[in-house]
C-alpha cells in the first residue's frame, strides 16, 4: 500500500536510504518532505506495517521533481520502485503538473529502464554530479509531460 509520508517515516526513510545509496539523505533533510513544507510532498510503500520504501517529490506550481526514490534491497526487483512512482505520477497530475523532472545515475540501468516505460525522456547530463568510490559520474536529466 502506498500512502502519505509522516513525520513518523523520517527515521525509516532515512535507514532505507542508507542501505541503498552512496549518498543518503539525512534524516532532517527528508523531514520537510515527509511534513510537506513548502510544496514539499513523500510517499511511503507500506507492507504488514513496515515501511519497505519511500518516494520524495517537490510540485512547484506545474513543475514536478522527483528528488528521491528509495526501497529494501530485499524488496527491490518486485515492482515496489514502479508502485511508488506511478502512484506520485497520478498525485502530481491530479495537483496541475504537467511536467516532471528527476536526475538519475548513468550506471543506474535499472532506474532508467523504469523512467523510460513509464515516458521520461533524456533532455542532457550533469558531468561528474555523483560522488562513487571510483570518482565520479555523470546525472542523466529526465523530464516527461502529460
Amino acid at each position: 500500500m502506498v500512502r502519505p509520508g509522516a513525520d513518523a517515516d523520517v527515521a525509516v526513510a532515512a535507514g532505507i536510504d542508507a542501505l541503498v545509496s552512496d549518498q543518503p539523505w539525512q534524516p532532517d533533510s527528508l523531514s520537510r518532505y515527509f511534513n510537506h513544507e513548502s510544496h514539499c510532498h513523500a510517499l511511503v510503500l507500506e507492507q504488514s506495517g513496515d515501511v519497505w520504501g519511500f518516494l520524495i517529490y517537490v510540485l512547484v506550481l506545474d513543475e514536478a521533481s522527483v528528488d528521491n526514490v528509495a526501497v529494501l534491497p530485499e524488496a527491490q526487483g518486485m515492482g515496489y520502485g514502479r508502485l511508488l512512482l506511478d502512484t506520485a505520477l497520478q498525485q502530481m497530475q491530479a495537483l496541475g503538473a504537467v511536467r516532471c523532472m528527476l536526475e538519475v545515475r548513468e550506471s543506474n540501468v535499472a532506474a532508467r529502464g523504469l523512467y523510460e516505460k513509464r515516458g521520461f525522456q533524456l533532455d542532457g547530463r550533469r558531468r561528474d554530479y555523483y560522488k562513487t568510490a571510483e570518482g565520479r559520474e555523470d546525472a542523466l536529466l529526465m523530464s516527461r509531460r502529460w
